[in-house]
This record gives structure tokens, sequence and C-alpha cells, in this order.
């Protein structure tokens, strides 16, 4: 079954976030896609792109005719302006656009943008209320502030990427960009939290609205999620290893082969749910062996046990586990490729796909809207825009720029 889609290309600025509006300066993933995030749920993201090449992801495949497919994705909804913030025709033109938004984002290099006369001091001089977020790979402080980075680095740092893999292997990358995503995530949170205390303080005080800057570090965005690994090692000198896909503590668990050459994992390790796994593998034999009594026991003979999940599997096809396990309420999965995901009627339902109407490629199906909202549902208004494709519009209807000082600046290849 093909997953519908719905066609997004004519739907007014609808969400949440309506009415925020975000200056866009960073590249690649770490502040980039908070600020997708924000512009899905309604906000006006305007990206800032150097002259003549744009962000990064517009080169990075795959490729459809020499268009990114990454950048259709990642772009989508934001306005692109071109602006070479180099240059001091570049920064003051940037500190006019400062006064007319809320927040702006960032992943360059620390002490970047001090160095063009960008920090936070100046731009809260022109714009108290600004909200600044800073991404980098080891956040704007202590002795590694200034080394290069990218997302593998986050990962390693953060203790993630040790624990992936199998334990007579060496560590596997996750497969995907996890740190640089995440840190979006956290960014996006970040940009929310700091939204709400500003106005709030403004709202309860009557002060004026007071701004601040946010520092995001992509290897600490990995060590907050890495669950009872930090005080299992303070408090009982655990360091965790490598498992693969199996838990010392917890049997049978594993990621199984089926009959036809696909995945499943089945979640059915406790005490309440291996009585039903037994009964749908037609083994509730296995319920009387004394080895496999209780969770405990189970797990000091995973081997045992993990063996007789696997031989069963093996002898079904992923369509006939899933109607059985369905059946008996056994918590499973099958490992989805993306050929998959777009086949699937669960996504189809939840037009978890849409159709996006880029502007250079056309019709283009990608990722919908998330998370969903009751009453104020976000939108993808636009596909990710032409390089530059907004600079009448942020600078000439925006600013007031007229025609002449505009062929001034594109001559001067400032914008």
């Amino acid at each position: 079954m093909r997953a519908r889609v719905s066609d997004v290309t004519t739907v007014p600025a609808s969400g949440p976030l309506v009415g925020l509006r975000v200056l866009d300066l960073g590249t690649r993933i770490g502040a980039p896609f908070a600020a997708t995030l924000l512009a899905d749920l309604g906000a006006e993201v305007i990206k800032v792109e150097l002259p003549g090449e744009g962000d990064f992801m517009r080169s990075i495949g795959p490729f459809v005719d020499g268009y990114s497919l990454f950048w259709a994705v990642e772009g989508r909804n934001k306005k692109s302006i071109t602006l070479d913030l180099r240059t001091p025709a570049g920064q003051a033109l940037l500190k006019r656009l400062v006064p007319l938004v809320d927040v702006i984002v960032e992943n360059f290099q620390p002490g970047t943008l001090e160095s063009w006369g960008l920090g936070y001091e100046v731009l809260a001089e022109i714009n108290p209320a600004i909200i600044l977020t800073r991404v980098s790979v080891y956040g704007q402080t202590g002795p590694y502030r200034d080394r290069p980075g990218l997302d593998r680095n986050g990962i390693a740092m953060g203790g993630l990427l040790y624990l992936t893999g199998y334990p007579d292997r060496p560590p596997v990358r996750p497969g995907l960009i996890v740190s640089d995503y995440l840190t979006g995530v956290f960014n996006a949170f970040a940009i929310l939290a700091a939204l709400y205390e500003r106005d709030r303080r403004a709202r309860t005080t009557g002060a004026a609205p007071r701004g601040q800057w946010v520092d995001l570090a992509l290897y600490e965005s990995i060590l907050r999620i890495m669950e009872h690994t930090l005080a299992a090692y303070d408090r009982l000198g655990i360091v965790r290893e490598r498992e693969g896909n199996r838990l010392k503590n917890s049997a049978p668990l594993d990621n199984w082969e089926t009959k036809d050459g696909k995945w499943v994992c089945i979640v059915a390790a406790g005490d309440g749910l291996f009585p039903r796994l037994c009964r749908a593998m037609g083994r509730e034999d296995l319920l009387a062996d004394p080895r496999f009594a209780t969770m405990a026991r189970r797990a000091e003979h995973g081997d045992a046990i993990n063996a007789e999940v696997a031989a069963w599997v093996k002898a079904h096809t992923a369509a006939e586990i899933e109607a059985i396990l369905a059946a008996h309420e056994v918590p499973f999965g099958v490992a989805y490729s993306v050929a998959d995901i777009f086949a699937d009627p669960h996504v189809a339902a939840r037009e978890d796909i849409v159709m996006v109407d880029d502007p250079v490629i056309g019709p283009v199906r990608m990722q919908g809207v998330y998370p969903r909202f009751s009453r104020t549902p976000g939108a993808i208004r636009r596909g990710a825009p032409r390089l530059g494709a907004d600079n009448d519009e942020v600078y000439g209807r925006l600013l007031g720029l007229g025609p002449d000082e505009l062929a001034a600046l594109r001559r001067d290849r400032v914008i």
C-alpha cells in the first residue's frame, strides 16, 4: 500500500509559532534543524546564506539533477537571503535586521561572531529582547572550545560511540548524524524556554523584555541521553560496554532474521510478557523449564532462550510473525527500510509522508510536520528556497531598501 500524501503547497501560515521571526545564520544541522522545526510550526525563518555558495547542505548528496535532497528536506519553510557576514557592509546590514527578529541561531566556530563584531553583547545592545543560540561541538567555554569537529566527534565524546556495536568488534557509528539532530531538538526546546522566560518576566515585572544567549554542545546533547551510565560509574564503578542487540539483564532479546530475510525485534523479556510469547510460539513447554522461570534466570541462560526464539522466527515470514504476535499482544517491531516505511498503512493513515512542491525539482515526498497540535497544527508552506530567493522581500519590503541600494549591494557582492 502506498503512503497517502498531502499537497501542502498552498497551505497558509499556521501553527503555534505564527508571529515568531528567526534569523538562521547556521549551516549543516545543529542550528538550521532547530530553525526548520520552528518554521514547521509557523515561525518565519529567514535563512542567511553566503552569496554564490549558499548553505553547505546544498552541496550534500544524494542529488536529483545536481540538486540536494538533503537541502530539499531541511531547507523547507524558510526564506533565503544572501549576505556576506565577513564584510563590514554585510555586518552592518545584519545589524539592521536584528531589531526585527526574536531569535538568532548560529553554529560557527566559537568566537566567529565576535570576530565580526556581532557577539551577543553587540546584538543585545541593538535588541535587548534577542535570543541567541550558539551550537558547537565542544561548547563556548572549556579547553576544547576551539577544536574543530563534526557530528561524530560529539557522538564519540558524549559516550554513545563507545556503547554502539558488539563487544568483540570496534565501535560502530549510529546510522544517522545523531548528535547534530539531537542538538537541533534541544536547540528548539531551549529557544522556546528562553522566549517563555523573556515574556513571562516582562509580563510579571512590567520591565522591558530581556533576552539571553544559550550555549549548546553536540557532545553534551549525547551525554544528556546516556541513561544511568554516569550514575552507575559514580556509585558502582561500572563502565558500561557494548552489548550488541542483547542486554545482560534481559532475555529473550535480540534482532532475529525471518524466513523472508527481514529482521524483527521482539520485546518479551519481562515476566508478564514472556508467557504471551511462549503461547504465540506454541511453546508453552518453555514456561515449565526452570532455566526460564524468571527474567533473571532467562538472562542467565540467554543463549538458550534466544536460540529458541531465533529458530521460531526463522521458520516464519515477517508478515506471519506480525500477525501472530499482534494477536497475542506481544510487542515487536520489524526493522523497516525506507521502502517499508513508504508501504506501511499506519504511516499512510497518519499522513507521516507529505508531498512538497520544491521550486527546483517539483513534487517530492518527505517527512511531515512533527509534533502534532490539535488546535494549531503546523504545516509545510513552501519548499526549500532557491539561493537568495527572498532578497527583494526581506531587504526591500522588511528593511525598506530601494532598488539602487539593492543593486549596489549586489554589485559589491555583499548580498
